[in-house]
C-alpha cells in the first residue's frame, strides 16, 4: 500500500513537472505583444496545469511535503514559470511575494491568509501581464485572503465526513474508515481550489475583483464565525473519556491559565503543570474508582476487551512488525490532513493511520469496532515531531491487544496530554525555525531579499531556479527524517514504558495522572480552539457599550466558549447526534453573521468589521476591526 501511495504521489507530481515541459512552441503559442510590452495568454491546458498545482500544494498526495514546498510561493513560482515557459522570471516573482509570507505559520486548523493561492495565482498574473515583483506582492495579499475562503468552507463541510467515518466504525469497517478520510474531503477539496484557479488563470486580474464583488461578505464572516464554534464539537467527544471523577476541575483550570494568559501561555508549560498537578493530586486525593468500571459505561468502550490485572508474563502472542509501522507511519503522514476539519482537526487522519495495527492487533467485530471510535475523536498536533504520540499510542494497542490493563481511558489521556506540547514544540520548530530558515537562503539563491526593503523587478533582475529547487529538497529531506525517527522512538521508547509501568502494578495511578493532565491540557485547547464573540452593544448612560466586552468578559473571560464546550458535552452525552449539533452549530453561524439590525443593514459595505451591532455574532472579537493582513498568525 506505501508503495501505491508513492508511485501515486510521485505521478502526479511529474505530471505537472512533464506538462510544464513541453515544447517551446506549444507553450509559446498564446504569446504575444501589446504596445511594445510583451504578454502572455494563458492556454487552457496551461491554467489547468496551474490550478492543478494549487491542489497538489493542498492535497496529501506529496506526502505530506505540499504544505512545506509546493504551497509556498518560491516553488509555486517556479513550477508556474514552467508550465508558463519562464522558470527563472517565475522563480524571481515566486520569491519576492514569498518574502512578506517568509514567517507565515498555520496553526490548530487556523489559517490566517493563503500563500499557496497568492504564490500560484499571484505569479500568474504576474507573468501573464508582465508585472514587476513590487506589483505581483501588492496584488498577493488580496488574492491570499481570497484563498482563506476555500480553506474555512473546506474545514466546515469536512466535519461532515467525519460522521460518515463514525458510521462505517459502527459497521467494524477498517478500509470504509479509510475511505472516509481521504476520498470524499479530496473530491470537494479538488473542485474547490481547481475551479477557481483555473478561472483566474484563464482570465486574469479582473476575474479576482468580480469574485470579490459578488462574494456574499456575512457568508465568508459567517465561516470564520464556525471555525471558532465547531471546535466544541471535537473538543466534547474526547470530553466523555476522561472528563469525570476528581480529574474534572483539572479541565477548568487549563481553560483559566489560557484565558486569563490571553492564549498567550504555552500548551508546553500548561502540560508541564500538569504533570506537577497530576503528581500532587496522586500524593493528597483519593484514588477514583476504577477505570475499568467508569470505561465500561463509555459509548466508545463497547465490545472492547476485558482488562486484565496485569501484564502478561509471556513473550506477546500478537507483535507488530516493522512492516506495520512503517504502513502507519506512510499512512499518517500521507492523509493526516485529507480531512481537516473543525470538529476533530486531524481525528479521521489519526484513525486512518491506525488502520494497519488495529488489523494487526484485533479480530473480532466488536474489538475493531471499539478500536475504531476511539481513535475517531478530536486530535491535533504537528504532524511531524508529534509522531512521538502516535508511537506511543501504537505500543499501548499492542500491549492491551494481549491482556494488558490498558483501556479507552489510559489511551485518549496519553493523546490528549501529548498531543498539546507536542504541538508547541513541533510548529515552533517546523514552521518557525527550519522552514523559516531555508526559505531564506533559498529567496536568497532565488534573487530574492527576504527581509530586505526592496524587491527587484523583472527589468533589471533574472531569477535563479536552483534557489527554489535547493529548498524544496532540503526542507523535503529534514522533514521526512524528523518525522520517521519521531515515530519509531514513540514505539520504542513507549513500548517499554508502558511495560514496565504494567509490571510494577503502577498502571492505576499512571490512569488517573493522565486522566489530570488530560483534562488540563484539553482545557487549555477548549480556549485556544473555541471563540465566541459577541456583536451587539447597549445603550448605558448615554455610552455604547458591547455585551461581552464590557459586561461578560470582565467577570469571566472565555465564559461563552466555555458555556458552549460544556453545553456540547451535555447534548453529547444525552445522545444527540454529533452530526445533528454539527449542522445546527454551522446553520447558526450563517445566520448569526447576517446583518438583521443596526447601521449595517442597508449597506453591505458597515457591517462587516467596523458596524459590529448589525448582527449577532462577530468573526474576530466582541466588537471592532479585524486584524491587519500580515504574514504572521
Amino acid at each position: 500500500m506505501f508503495r501505491k501511495f508513492a508511485a501515486f504521489g510521485g505521478c502526479l507530481a511529474l505530471a505537472l513537472l512533464l506538462a510544464a515541459a513541453l515544447p517551446s512552441v506549444a507553450l509559446a503559442a498564446g504569446s504575444g505583444t501589446s504596445a511594445g510590452t510583451p504578454t502572455i495568454t494563458v492556454s487552457i491546458w496551461q491554467a489547468a496545469l496551474i490550478a492543478l498545482g494549487y491542489y497538489l500544494a493542498n492535497s496529501p498526495w506529496l506526502f505530506g511535503l505540499a504544505f512545506f514546498t509546493i504551497y509556498r510561493p518560491l516553488v509555486a513560482g517556479f513550477f508556474v514559470g514552467l508550465i508558463l515557459g519562464d522558470p527563472a522570471q517565475g522563480t524571481l516573482v515566486g520569491a519576492a511575494i514569498n518574502v512578506p509570507f517568509l514567517a507565515f505559520g498555520s496553526y490548530g486548523g487556523t489559517l490566517p491568509i493563503d500563500p499557496g493561492f497568492a504564490g500560484w495565482v499571484g505569479v500568474t498574473l504576474a507573468l501573464a501581464g508582465h508585472l514587476d515583483p513590487a506589483t505581483a506582492v501588492s496584488i498577493a495579499f488580496g488574492l491570499g485572503l481570497l484563498g482563506t475562503i476555500i480553506f474555512y468552507t473546506r474545514m466546515a463541510l469536512d466535519s461532515v465526513f467525519a460522521h460518515w467515518a463514525d458510521a462505517r466504525a459502527e459497521k467494524a469497517d477498517i478500509a470504509g474508515v479509510a475511505l472516509m478520510n481521504w476520498l470524499p474531503g479530496q473530491a470537494f477539496l479538488f473542485v474547490a481550489s481547481f475551479v477557481p484557479v483555473f478561472i483566474f488563470a484563464l482570465n486574469g486580474p479582473s476575474a479576482v475583483q468580480d469574485v470579490l464583488n459578488r462574494l456574499p461578505l456575512w457568508g465568508v464572516n459567517g465561516l470564520v464565525i464556525a471555525g471558532g464554534i465547531l471546535p466544541a464539537i471535537g473538543i466534547a467527544l474526547n470530553m466523555r473519556f476522561i472528563f469525570r471523577g476528581s480529574a474534572i476541575p483539572y479541565f477548568f483550570i487549563g481553560f483559566i491559565l489560557m484565558t486569563a494568559s490571553h492564549g498567550s501561555m504555552s500548551l508546553v508549560v500548561i502540560a508541564a503543570l500538569g504533570l506537577a498537578l497530576a503528581y500532587l493530586h496522586l500524593s493528597f486525593v483519593r484514588r477514583d474508582a476504577p477505570a475499568q468500571t467508569a470505561t465500561a459505561a463509555t459509548p466508545a468502550a463497547e465490545g472492547a476487551r476485558p482488562a486484565a490485572t496485569a501484564v502478561p508474563s509471556t513473550e506477546p502472542a500478537l507483535r507488530l512488525t516493522r512492516g506495520d509501522l512503517i504502513r502507519s507511519w506512510a499512512l499518517w503522514t500521507f492523509f493526516a490532513h485529507a480531512n481537516y476539519n473543525y470538529e476533530r482537526l486531524q481525528g479521521t487522519g489519526f484513525a486512518h493511520a491506525m488502520t494497519p495495527i488495529i488489523k494487526r492487533l484485533y479480530f473480532t467485530e466488536d474489538e475493531i469496532r471499539a478500536a475504531l471510535k476511539r481513535h475517531l475523536v478530536f486530535f491535533n498536533t504537528e504532524p511531524n515531531f508529534g509522531n512521538v504520540v502516535h508511537g506511543t499510542v501504537i505500543a499501548m494497542e499492542e500491549q492491551r491487544a494481549n491482556g494488558a490493563a490498558i483501556d479507552d481511558d489510559a489511551i485518549n489521556s496519553v493523546k490528549s496530554g501529548l498531543m498539546g506540547p507536542m504541538a508547541g514544540i513541533g510548529d515552533t520548530l517546523s514552521q518557525n525555525t527550519i522552514t523559516p530558515i531555508l526559505l531564506a537562503l533559498g529567496i536568497g539563491i532565488a534573487g530574492g531579499q527576504a527581509g530586505g526593503t526592496t524587491v527587484p523587478t523583472l527589468s533589471n533582475a533574472v531569477g535563479n531556479p536552483l534557489g527554489a529547487i535547493l529548498y524544496t529538497v532540503a526542507i523535503s529531506v529534514v522533514i521526512v527524517a524528523i518525522g520517521y525517527t519521531a515515530w519509531m522512538q514513540g514505539y520504542a521508547r513507549g513500548r517499554s514504558f508502558v511495560t514496565e509501568i504494567l509490571r510494577s502494578g503502577t498502571i492505576d495511578r499512571v490512569l488517573i495522572g493522565a486522566g489530570v493532565l488530560g483534562n488540563m491540557v484539553l482545557g487549555a485547547l477548549a480556549a485556544t480552539f473555541v471563540v465566541v464573540n459577541l456583536a451587539p452593544t447597549v445603550n448605558i448612560a448615554g455610552a455604547q457599550m458591547n455585551l461581552q466586552a464590557a459586561i461578560i468578559d470582565p467577570l469571566f473571560p472565555g465564559a461563552l466558549a466555555l458555556g458552549l464546550v460544556l453545553m456540547t458535552w451535555w447534548l453529547l452525552r444525552r445522545q444527540v447526534s454529533p452530526l445533528a449539533i454539527l449542522a445546527a452549530y454551522l446553520v447558526i453561524s450563517i445566520l448569526a453573521a447576517y446583518p438583521f439590525f443596526g447601521p449595517g443593514q442597508k449597506n453591505a459595505g458597515d457591517y462587516s468589521y467596523q458596524a459590529c451591532t448589525s448582527s449577532l455574532l462577530h468573526q474576530y472579537s466582541p466588537c471592532g476591526a479585524p486584524p491587519a493582513p500580515t504574514a504572521q498568525p
